[in-house]
């Protein structure tokens, strides 16, 4: 008898997985973008699609070309929902009306809200799908976006740190995570092991730190995010989590990226500051000339400001 029900319960258990699995729809093409669900009213949407993939690829007339695919978040609500980012620029003429069409057919008449992680043109370049949409509201963080930018007056607000938004059952929670720019945010979704980071933590090859304070701002970030994922009042499961960054084709071989790949990233910090991280020469241009890495985490930074931030720590 134990024996029938451990296996009743055990088909029970698949067959609700499977369920579940087969509820979330197929990922599909439209226009130049390819839309997948995460979860029941979460979708990952990735300015790419099967003439043009993600990544390394070869093109029609037989070159290698790449393209840096930039993702985007939706998140619906009950009342409203939420699009994270606006990925890159595409000069397709049905890009505008392709991102437009299909964040709409996923949220119906509900309200339209629009964030960025942070200020960088390959997260805000497709803003002008939206920026003349009187239907899309703008929310965005006010660290990284002191100026403005070019979004519309009248339909933008900017928040500040710990801000949360409610979509109505799905909320949104803030943290700023600096480092990669001042005010690079995440978003926590309550009640879900997703968590949208941009390009705060990188998206497995390399978050990339432009200057010496920027790195010396990115140990406190990633030093402030893992106290917050630990805070228990914060309801967070720390190991189911991923990290859903900015650009997913970057994994390569890693299947998710999780809290082990942001314990890797504080080792490999203080490995620079011990001087001992092991590291790979970059020629992106001279200031990000190194791939430092540790584990599943790397840190595409400069050697100089590494010996000096290694010396620093030294005199301490």
């Amino acid at each position: 008898m134990k024996k029938f029900l451990r296996a009743a319960c055990m088909l029970l258990a698949t067959v609700s997985l499977l369920a579940c699995n087969e509820s979330l729809p197929a990922p599909v093409e439209v226009g130049p973008y390819t839309v997948d669900a995460i979860e029941k009213g979460v979708y990952h949407i990735e300015d790419c699609n099967s003439a043009r993939p993600a990544g390394n690829y070869t093109n029609a007339e037989g070159r290698m070309v790449q393209n840096n695919c930039s993702d985007m978040y939706l998140i619906v609500g009950k009342k409203s929902a939420l699009l994270i980012d606006l990925s890159n620029r595409l000069a397709d003429e049905e890009a505008i009306p392709s991102l437009r069409q299909l964040v709409y057919d996923r949220i119906g008449d509900k309200q339209l809200y629009i964030t960025i992680t942070h200020n960088h043109g390959d997260h805000t370049g497709m803003l002008p799908a939206f920026a003349d949409d009187e239907r899309a509201l703008f929310w965005i963080p006010a660290a990284d976006f002191q100026r403005g930018g070019n979004f519309p007056e009248g339909r933008t607000e900017k928040f500040a740190e710990g801000a949360s938004i409610d979509l109505g059952g799905k909320v949104i929670n803030t943290l700023i995570v600096p480092g990669h720019t001042v005010g690079s945010t995440v978003f926590f979704l309550e009640g879900s092991d997703a968590c949208f980071s941009g390009d705060a933590i990188g998206s497995g090859n390399g978050v990339w730190i432009f200057s010496y304070d920027g790195f010396k701002q990115y140990v406190g970030g990633v030093e402030r995010l893992i106290a917050y994922i630990e805070n228990p009042d914060h309801g967070i499961n720390a190991e189911e989590l991923i990290f859903y960054g900015g650009h997913d084709w970057q994994k390569g071989d890693l299947p998710k990226l999780d809290m082990q790949y942001l314990y890797d990233m504080r080792t490999l910090i203080e490995q620079l500051g011990a001087g001992t991280a092991d590291y790979d020469p970059q020629a992106y241009n001279p200031m990000l000339n190194a791939n430092f890495k540790y584990g599943t985490a790397k840190i595409t930074w400069n050697t100089d400001h590494a010996k000096r931030y290694a010396e620093e720590v030294a005199a301490k």
